[in-house]
């Protein structure tokens, strides 16, 4: 597949299934959006800016293909708020931890840089304000000329309605299953 058709397949993918979720995910649902900014990628570490507030962590990645189109997946962990009001303070605001499995996809050039990715991760499990915690979030990588040479922008809903004991109905938590 030519290069640029690929790319767009590639984004085509990430939009249908973000507006499959997004009409999918229950009214209950927060929102959120934002940026998650590099600490260290070589040790997993990034910190998220927006709707949610804190430290990520990808604490397992396991590469599943190379080509046409590189995939991955994995595991990662979220510890900060969820900033509803997007005040850039988590006082008041839910917080605690928030475990996610992802599925990552991305077209890389011929001297490694990334020339667009995209990733799906669904919430898995939570501690403290986000004990009980459903959803999901997107990413897309968009390529810039300066390190750390893409910028990760996200978009999803986190459902807290079930957290700290609230009772689980099931029509209200499913979401389609992430590839």
């Amino acid at each position: 597949m030519h290069q640029g058709r690929l790319g767009i397949s590639v984004s085509l993918v990430a939009l249908v299934a973000t507006a499959a979720l997004v009409a999918s995910a229950p009214a209950s649902a927060a929102g959120v959006s934002g940026r998650q900014l590099v600490v260290n990628a070589d040790k997993g570490k990034y910190r998220m800016a927006g709707g949610l507030r804190g430290k990520w962590r990808v604490t397992a990645f396991r590469t599943l293909d190379q080509k046409p189109v590189f995939r991955a997946k994995g595991k990662e962990r979220f510890k900060g708020c969820l900033n509803r009001d997007r005040d850039r303070s988590c006082k008041g605001e839910p917080r605690g931890v928030l475990k996610f499995k992802f599925h990552f996809w991305a077209k890389f050039g011929s001297d490694g840089s990334e020339q667009l990715g995209t990733c799906a991760h669904r919430v898995v499990g939570g501690r403290g304000d986000f004990a009980g915690a459903t959803g999901f979030l997107m990413f897309v990588d968009t390529p810039i000329g300066r390190p750390p040479f893409t910028k990760s922008h996200y978009q999803g809903r986190i459902d807290l309605s079930h957290a700290k004991g609230s009772p689980k109905l099931a029509s209200e938590t499913r979401y389609p299953k992430l590839c």
